[in-house]
Order: C-alpha cells, then sequence, then structure tokens
C-alpha cells in the first residue's frame, strides 16, 4: 500500500512502529474546570477508550490497558482500515448514539451480543501518522491533522471530537445542563506523553469511580436476585472495603448477576472489613474479587465510605489488577 505524501509538522520525527498497544494519555481528575485561555475542552464521552493501531495497513484495536479488542468490535477495525493509512495510532472512545447522545447502556448490550447496534469510533487525538511520530507536535496540531484525516474519507462509525478553546466554566455549565457526564480539557500545545501528566484533566457533573466486587449480601422483600453488591477499593496495595451499592440495577441484571456470583463465593473476606459494622459483617457473603463496576456516589464520608452510591456498569474493559496499578501511579 503507497503511503501517502503529508507534509511533516513542526515536531514530528521519523518513526517506525507495530500495530501493538501503546500507551494512551491519561486524564487528571478534579473538581473545577480550568482557567485560562491555553486549554482546549472537549465532551467526556461515555464509553470505552480505544486506541487504534495500524501498520502496513493492518488495524488492531485495544483498550487502554492493553486487552485487544479487533474481534469485539470489528465494525470499528474496518472503519479505521477504511481511511487507508500505511501506519497510525488514534486515540478515542468507543461509545453508542441514540439520538445523537451517547448510551452507556447501549453499549453494554452492544458488547454483550444483546443488540446489533453498531458501536462508533469518537476520535481525539492522532500520535502517530504515516512514518511520523506527532507526539511532540502540539494537541491543535494534531487534532487539526485528525479532522482533515477524518474528513478526507468520512465514514459513518468514526467521529472528530469537537472543542471549545478558552475558559472552561461555561463549557461546562452547558455541558451539565445538557445531562453530559462532563468535560475534558487538555492544554492546548500539550504533547502526546502517554502518561497521567496533568495536561489532561477531566470534570464531571456527577462524580463516580470503579471499584473491585468483594462480596453480596441477600436481597430482601420483594427484590430479587441481590441485595447490594459490597465493595472495595485499593489503598497502598491492599483491597479496603468501601461501602455497598443496592440502587440503579434492572430487575434481569440482579438475576443474572447471582447466577455469576453464585460461583465466585469464598469463605474469608478478601478485603480488609475494618469500615464494615460488625453486624453487616454477618449478613456479608463473600466472592472472588475479579469483577470491577463504575458507581455514581456524592462523597466519602468521615468515616470513609462511599455516600449514596448508585450503580453505572460493570467494566468489561478493566480488570482488577489494572485498577490495583492505577492506585499504585496515583499514590506514587
Amino acid at each position: 500500500m503507497a503511503a501517502r505524501k503529508v507534509k511533516a509538522p513542526p515536531g514530528a520525527r521519523a518513526e517506525t512502529i507495530t500495530d501493538g498497544a501503546f500507551a494512551p494519555e491519561l486524564c487528571r481528575s478534579q473538581k473545577e474546570p480550568p482557567r485560562g485561555d491555553d486549554w482546549l475542552h472537549e465532551t467526556k464521552w461515555d464509553g470505552y477508550r480505544i486506541v487504534a493501531a495500524v501498520a502496513d495497513g493492518n488495524v488492531r484495536l485495544w483498550s487502554r490497558n492493553a486487552i485487544e479488542w479487533t474481534r469485539k468490535v470489528p465494525e470499528l477495525a474496518a472503519a479505521v482500515a477504511a481511511l487507508k493509512l500505511k501506519s497510525a495510532q488514534l486515540d478515542g472512545e468507543m461509545v453508542v448514539l441514540r439520538d445523537g447522545r451517547d448510551d452507556f447502556n447501549a453499549l453494554q448490550s452492544r458488547l454483550s451480543a444483546e443488540t446489533k447496534e453498531p458501536a462508533v469510533y469518537v476520535l481525539f487525538d492522532l500520535p502517530h501518522l504515516d512514518g511520523q511520530s506527532l507526539r511532540a507536535v502540539p494537541l491543535v496540531e494534531r487534532k487539526r491533522l485528525l479532522k482533515d484525516l477524518i474528513e478526507r474519507r468520512p465514514h459513518p462509525l468514526l467521529r472528530y471530537s469537537e472543542h471549545v478553546v478558552g475558559p472552561g466554566a461555561g463549557v461546562f455549565a452547558q455541558a451539565t445542563k445538557a445531562g453530559l457526564e462532563g468535560i475534558v480539557s487538555k492544554r492546548v500545545e500539550s504533547h502526546y506523553r502517554g502518561d497521567r501528566s496533568g495536561a489532561w484533566v477531566k470534570v464531571k457533573g456527577r462524580p463516580s469511580d470503579e471499584f473491585v466486587v468483594v462480596g453480596f449480601t441477600e436481597p430482601k422483600g420483594s427484590r430479587s436476585g441481590i441485595g447490594a453488591l459490597l465493595l472495595a477499593k485499593y489503598l497502598d496495595g491492599q483491597l479496603v472495603y468501601c461501602g455497598r451499592v443496592g440502587t440503579g440495577f434492572k430487575d434481569e441484571e440482579l438475576k443474572t448477576l447471582r447466577k455469576r456470583v453464585n460461583t465466585m463465593i469464598v469463605d474469608e473476606p478478601p478485603a480488609n472489613i475494618t469500615l464494615m459494622e460488625r453486624k453487616d459483617r454477618a449478613l456479608a457473603i463473600w466472592i472472588k474479587p475479579e469483577l470491577v463496576l463504575e458507581a455514581f456516589y456524592q462523597g466519602v464520608g468521615g468515616q470513609g465510605l462511599l455516600r449514596q452510591p448508585a450503580f453505572k456498569a460493570f467494566r468489561l474493559d478493566k480488570k482488577v489488577q489494572d485498577l490495583r496499578r492505577e492506585s499504585r501511579k496515583k499514590s506514587a
């Protein structure tokens, strides 16, 4: 396949890549959007982070933790292949759009084969293109090249993530008013380093985080399946109980979940349960710490337990080891 002739922008350098996974740029979380004209702001898409690597025209898709997703979403691999690139690295979010809005539950249904609704790949960065590393090229220039790339060969499953430059308060207010999850703010001139440098920050309208499921309780009354899931977070390399979540589930989810956790039961708690009240310990059924979920919550109480947690979704793109690794990086 012949390479397209693209004039290399300042900061680019010759580079040979493989179709293997690469480390994506990561966000830090903060409560308020950044001020100043040296930031650009994008929608925080509610899906799964996916990076695409193209080498000699071959496309492979990877999660942010280097799990291959090419066969799970072949429609997206085909969409990237339609760009007819010799070599590239693209970064974006896999979503399912309904009425123009991302729908995380619809994405979960697509990935569990409950529906055949196609996923969409929303692209927001381009660290490599046709034999040139663009990592040291300013973000705004990388995005310009990315937009040009998508517009040159438009595909219904590829979208460009638009942005607004300037102070973020107004953008964040509009996003939350529209019911969006939040915004991601990025330094206009930032390079693509593949770490959590602080050049990218996320601001959510409703706080959420990822937790390890370490147990469950029996349902009460007319409820079926489970009562609540018991959650833990990594602290200094150890799983520590931090609360329970019993709201946000659908009835069918509870029944399916019960069948799954019944095969994972263990005798001893897999986490430090110092924060759990004794009466609650007697009701707990412990399981192997293998499931990762995301839950909304309204802060953390004085005892270190989640306030008003609500289930959002299981993270099919995350493993427990990923949360442990991320915890270590944050505490380093």
